[in-house]
């Protein structure tokens, strides 16, 4: 949220249109996945962007994502101007990807796939173990799913989200570990009755 605040972008917001939004947080590409990663300011998703490009994803906007309607079915993001290719992570300043990670680190827009919201852990809650728990998140008039991640100490968050972002892919194709394991199993347990 700093950048933002830094250079005031509610200056830079686009006057008289209402197809453009600006959301707080990060925009990366994951297996060619547009993935917009939310949380409260100060959660950690600079950090997490930055080990996902670190591992070969592409930044395409931190802080402030700007998003149109493509079609009636389809949102795009992309950076502000003023913000393409910059990051915001505290203690090392702002930083710029493409010069510290080359060229590919970077794209200048994609298709919103999913979104990633970042919640503090917090141990009164049962969090869901055997499925991800899928929501929805609504901007103009389009649905996009939505996984929450709770976040401790403990916990590789890049990785975490690597890994819910291809699971959800192989979930999209009709594949779903959970529900073959459970039919295996049922059948497992009629064979031995």
């Amino acid at each position: 949220m700093y950048l933002s605040k830094i250079f005031n972008l509610n200056l830079l917001k686009s006057k008289g249109l209402e197809t453009t939004k600006h959301l707080h947080g990060v925009f990366v590409e994951i297996k060619g996945k547009g993935i917009l990663i939310t949380g409260k300011s100060g959660i950690g998703k600079s950090e997490v962007a930055l080990d996902l490009i670190h591992r070969g994803h592409k930044l395409i906007a931190d802080d402030s994502v700007v998003f149109y309607k493509q079609d009636k079915n389809t949102l795009v993001g992309q950076a502000p101007s003023l913000l393409k290719n910059m990051m915001e992570v505290r203690n090392l300043g702002i930083l710029d990807i493409k010069k510290l990670f080359g060229e590919k680190s970077v794209i200048k827009k994609e298709k919103l796939f999913l979104v990633i919201e970042l919640k503090s852990f917090q141990k009164k809650i049962a969090y869901p173990r055997l499925e991800m728990n899928i929501g929805f998140f609504k901007l103009f008039d389009i649905t996009v799913p939505k996984i929450e991640l709770p976040m401790n100490q403990t916990r590789h968050i890049s990785l975490l989200i690597e890994t819910a972002v291809k699971n959800y892919i192989l979930l999209n194709k009709g594949s779903n570990a959970t529900k073959n394991f459970s039919q295996k199993l049922n059948l497992q347990l009629s064979l031995d009755h």
